[in-house]
């Protein structure tokens, strides 16, 4: 059998054995005094045994290792986000100017640009307003003028 099989085994046995450990322990039977003294020195002799000692430190290693593996991953993972990050930034301010072109968008210069040219003719259409009013009025007058001097004379 392969070391990773034995050790499964091992596992679940000890998992059985403390399982009906503490079954016999909360019903208080008397089968349990007897087990306990037995599994003490059953589990002294058995962390003794040379073939356990190796397999701890085979499972210890392999887990340190495992360990290691996660974290290098994590800040692998950590520096490839970042990296891709950097990057659609880079492209974003490089071709940032093509894409609004190509796509026709406005920018906050252009927004600035079109109300400020609003602002310009809603000026010049106030001062439109003013002068065509005033010269509207003169017109009424000049009409109303030539009105009176007709009816002048028709009389």
């Amino acid at each position: 059998m392969e070391p990773a099989t034995t050790l499964a085994i091992i596992i679940l046995v000890v998992a059985i054995l403390i399982l009906l450990y503490y079954y016999l322990e909360s019903t208080n039977n008397p089968v349990y005094q007897n087990i306990h003294e037995h599994a003490s020195g059953f589990s002294s002799r058995v962390s003794q045994e040379e073939y356990i000692t190796n397999i701890t430190g085979r499972v210890n290693n392999f887990s340190d290792k495992f360990k290691d593996r996660v974290q290098d991953d994590e800040e692998e993972h950590v520096s490839k986000t970042d990296i891709m990050s950097k990057k659609i930034t880079q492209f974003i301010d490089e071709q940032s100017e093509q894409v609004i072109e190509d796509w026709d968008l406005a920018t906050h210069k252009d927004l600035d640009s079109v109300l400020e040219k609003y602002e310009n003719l809603e000026l010049e259409l106030n001062s439109y307003k003013e002068t065509n009013d005033t010269r509207v009025s003169d017109l009424e007058e000049r009409v109303n003028r030539i009105d009176e001097e007709l009816k002048s004379i028709k009389k």
